[in-house]
This record gives structure tokens, sequence and C-alpha cells, in this order.
């Protein structure tokens, strides 16, 4: 009988640290997802600017350049 019991402790423990390394495992996906999400954010921000400070200076120069990249980051921001 106490065989059996320390065989049922060692499974049950067993079965609980499977569970911890799959929730570890999951928890560094979500982080690395969120790492991902958090660079095409900064990424598609510097080419919201990038363009509006190249339309600005083709209609503007070097002043068009300032307010276009600004306005691209404010419209990149909104959108």
């Amino acid at each position: 009988m106490g065989y059996s019991l320390v065989s049922l402790g060692r499974h049950t423990r067993q079965m609980a640290m499977g569970g911890l390394r799959d929730a570890a495992a999951r928890e560094t996906e979500r982080e690395n997802a969120n790492k991902q999400l958090k660079q095409a954010e900064r990424q598609q921000t510097l080419s919201s600017v990038g363009s509006g400070a190249a339309v600005g200076f083709m209609a503007g120069g070097p002043v068009g350049a300032v307010i276009g990249g600004v306005g691209g980051l404010v419209l990149g921001e909104l959108f």
C-alpha cells in the first residue's frame, strides 16, 4: 500500500512539473510576440515620419521636411 502512495505522489509531481514547464514556455512565447509587435510598431512610426518628411521636402524644402515629418508622426500615431 505504501509503495502505491509513493508512486502516486511521484506521478502527481511529474504532472505538476510538466504543467509548469508548459506554462513557462507559453509565457516566453507571449513575451517574444509582444516584443515583435512593439518592434513592428516602432518601424511603422519611423516609416510614417520618413514618408512625411520626404513629401514635405518635395513640397517645401527643408522647412517642409520638418513639417512633413511631424505630420507623418501624428498621422502614423492616429492610424
